[in-house]
């Protein structure tokens, strides 16, 4: 069986939030930073929220964790010495999907959606005057991306004004959210 390195936890994942309507690149967003985040040797989870009111498919037909599902298992869990899947009949709430992360001892946890669940979070916008209400309804904004090159006046809110970035800001924008994501680990683990 494989080692793996052992850590010890020391306080909570930093919770950071991607929010940005369909084809905002929220997917692609989280892509880049898993990649700088995994440079850093911090081990971040990923909560992906499926908006899309189908059921997400297992893509296990005619294997042990269906035939389970189908005889009533409300939970399925398969674990080889290469990986683990966790399957449920239901849907998981956000705070209890959190708290399975917390008990994996992740050092980042990252959310993908729930635009109505406010957690730090980077809002990317496609057309600030169509997305503005999303802007506009976020609490504790880290930054702002922007599809367009001509930023628009920023949002007046109360608390300092967040960054804001385009798109092709990459270096600067991913700058901005590691800096945040390491001096917020640091604040949890009290290094």
């Amino acid at each position: 069986m494989a080692r793996r390195r052992e850590r010890m936890a020391v306080g909570s994942p930093v919770i950071l939030q991607v929010v940005g309507y369909q084809n905002s690149g929220k997917t692609t967003l989280i892509k880049k930073l898993l990649k700088r985040l995994a440079e850093l040797h911090l081990q971040t989870g990923v909560i992906k929220h499926h908006g899309h009111g189908v059921r997400v498919d297992h893509n296990d037909s005619g294997k042990d964790t269906e035939q389970h599902r189908s005889a009533g298992a409300h939970v399925t869990c398969v674990i080889s010495s290469e990986n683990s899947i966790l399957t449920m009949n239901s849907e998981l709430p956000l705070n209890k999907a959190i708290a399975i992360y917390e008990t994996l001892e992740m050092d980042c946890i990252l959310i993908e959606g729930y635009k109505n669940i406010q957690f730090p979070r980077v809002v990317l916008l496609r057309n600030e005057a169509e997305d503005i209400d999303l802007l506009i309804h976020s609490l504790d904004v880290i930054a702002t991306i922007h599809l367009n090159k001509s930023l628009a006046t920023p949002i007046q809110r109360t608390g300092s004004p967040s960054p804001r970035f385009t798109r092709d800001d990459e270096k600067k924008w991913l700058d901005c959210i590691v800096t945040y994501i390491i001096q917020e680990h640091r604040k949890e683990s009290g290094s």
